[in-house]
């Protein structure tokens, strides 16, 4: 009798389910493109996945892409809100595709409504669209891939294991956004016309809330992403390392990084700033035509000729993010809290550019593959 009571008591302080959200009212919008359109509105596109019910069970999946132009976002939402069955639900967003146009103009407006709102879903991904449209991104029909979420966010989780990207969300770009004296980047991706695939293309560049326009090319992403500090499941890269041979495909090694070792010194005299950033990488070689590899010396002139070309790749990087103005290496966070004094007298808008950054890569060749 004791329990019954107490058990009655309980039920008598449970609030219940208040917040309650069935998922037969809801429609889950699982991708979302953000375009510039006509007369300063914004061109809104969205890919939302319906399964028929069928006699036996879930039937046949079709996925609803919908387009509408508005003054903000949040609009395009209450736009779409009314052309769809159910209610539109961000909760399970996966990835934001931005226009070019668009991410070129401050960002961070666009975005204002998914931070304020505590149903969308910080965990997912932003892409750039290169040479083409958020809507046209979202329209691929890929007879390989049902959903364009799907397809979307696989590419973005390739690129982070294979070190080609950084897989940095919403959530972790918001402190980039707003904190001065670092900068971020995020994929950008092209379209395939013909075979109706996307592309990553590299790495697109931002200066404070504003896209540059200016990328690091998908050839460099992985010494790019080195240079960071980050690197994913594997890390491979393959270079020209001589011109000696006819055959063209006998001048190239490829080698997998094996681990990575990043350190940037920095050093600011008399208001000037210097920035010194050593990579040492250790490689396994996976593929070297040349051959010859237990000939004495050989292992060492592959090191050699590996670190120039890398050396001279690093420099052409920092020469590109240093021509965006985009501080995405973090150099001037780690002056303002090293050299704060020095920090507070620096126009780092216009310091940035014009600062030295010496790149120097070593190479340590430690496996060479089972042959010889």
């Amino acid at each position: 009798m004791k329990r019954c009571i107490i058990a009655l008591a309980c039920l008598l302080l449970l609030t219940g389910c208040w917040d309650e959200r069935q998922f037969k009212n809801m429609k889950l919008v699982l991708s979302m493109g953000l375009d510039k359109g006509e007369e300063q509105e914004i061109r809104q596109t969205v890919s939302i996945p319906t399964v028929e019910r069928g006699l036996d069970g879930p039937g046949a999946e079709k996925v609803q892409i919908i387009s509408t132009d508005a003054h903000t976002p949040r609009d395009g939402r209450d736009k779409i809100d009314q052309m769809i069955s159910e209610s539109f639900d961000p909760s399970k967003l996966r990835v934001i595709v931005l226009g070019e146009e668009l991410a070129k103009e401050n960002m961070y407006p666009v975005l204002d409504e998914l931070y304020r709102n505590p149903n969308s879903n910080l965990n997912a991904a932003l892409v750039i669209a290169d040479g083409t449209t958020a809507e046209g991104i979202l329209n691929v029909k890929n007879e390989n891939e049902m959903r364009i979420s799907n397809y979307l966010s696989g590419i973005i989780e390739a690129g982070v294991a294979a070190t080609h990207t950084t897989g940095e969300n919403l959530q972790m770009l918001n402190a980039e956004i707003l904190e001065p004296g670092v900068d971020f980047s995020v994929p950008t991706m092209a379209v395939d016309e013909n075979r109706q695939l996307l592309i990553i293309t590299g790495m697109g560049l931002f200066h404070g809330k504003h896209y540059t326009g200016k990328k690091i090319d998908s050839s460099l992403t992985v010494l790019y992403m080195l240079l960071e500090g980050k690197m994913g499941n594997v890390a491979r890269l393959t270079e020209k390392i001589s011109d000696g041979e006819d055959d063209d495909l006998l001048n190239f090694v490829t080698v997998h990084v094996l681990k990575n070792d990043r350190k940037m010194k920095i050093d600011v005299v008399n208001g000037e700033v210097k920035v010194k950033i050593n990579l040492n990488l250790s490689v396994k070689i996976v593929e070297y035509p040349s051959d010859h590899l237990y000939v004495k010396g050989k292992i060492g002139t592959v090191e050699k000729e590996l670190e120039k070309v890398l050396t001279e790749k690093a420099e052409s990087i920092i020469s590109t993010i240093q021509e965006a103005n985009s501080d995405v290496l973090g150099v001037g966070r780690r002056v303002r809290a090293y050299h704060n004094k020095e920090w507070k007298k620096l126009n780092w808008e216009e310091e940035y550019p014009n600062i030295t950054m010496d790149p120097h890569i070593k190479v340590k060749v430690v496996q060479h593959g089972i042959i010889n």
